[in-house]
C-alpha cells in the first residue's frame, strides 16, 4: 500500500509540473526564478542547505514572438527579470547565502526561463508557419 502511495504522488507532482508549464504558454508568460542556497545550520555530518527562490512572471501578449524583434523583447524581459529578481534576493536575505554572486544567479534564472521562453518562441513560429 505504501508503494502505491508514492506511485500516485509522484504521478500528482508530475501531473502539477506538467500543468504549470501548460498554463504558463495558455497565459503568454514565461517564469523566471532566482535561486539561491543558504545555510541554515550546521552539523557533524556537512551543511543542511535550503535554496530560496523568487519568482517573476514575465508577459509576452503584447509582442509577436514569432518575430525575431519580438523573441528579442522577450529575451531582454527576462534578463531584466532576472536582474531584479536576484537584486531583491540579496536586499531580503543580505549575508545569509551561500557565496555564488549575483552574476551566477541571474545566469542560471536566464536559463530555466530560456528554455519556456524557446519553447514558447518554436510553438508561436510553427503556429504563424515561419
Amino acid at each position: 500500500m505504501k508503494l502505491r502511495t508514492m506511485e500516485l504522488t509522484a504521478i500528482a507532482a508530475g501531473l502539477v509540473v506538467f500543468s504549470g508549464a501548460s498554463f504558463a504558454q495558455q497565459t503568454a508568460e514565461v517564469v523566471v526564478e532566482a535561486a539561491r542556497p543558504q545555510v541554515t545550520h550546521s552539523t557533524a555530518n556537512g551543511f543542511p542547505i535550503d535554496v530560496i527562490t523568487i519568482r517573476h512572471r514575465v508577459s509576452y501578449k503584447d509582442i509577436d514572438i514569432s518575430t525575431n524583434a519580438g523573441a528579442e523583447v522577450l529575451q531582454q524581459r527576462i534578463k531584466d527579470a532576472a536582474k531584479e529578481a536576484c537584486k531583491d534576493i540579496d536586499k531580503l536575505y543580505p549575508n545569509v547565502f551561500v557565496s555564488s554572486g549575483v552574476a551566477v544567479c541571474e545566469k542560471a534564472a536566464i536559463d530555466d526561463a530560456m528554455v519556456q521562453a524557446n519553447a514558447a518562441i518554436a510553438n508561436a513560429r510553427k503556429t504563424a508557419g515561419k
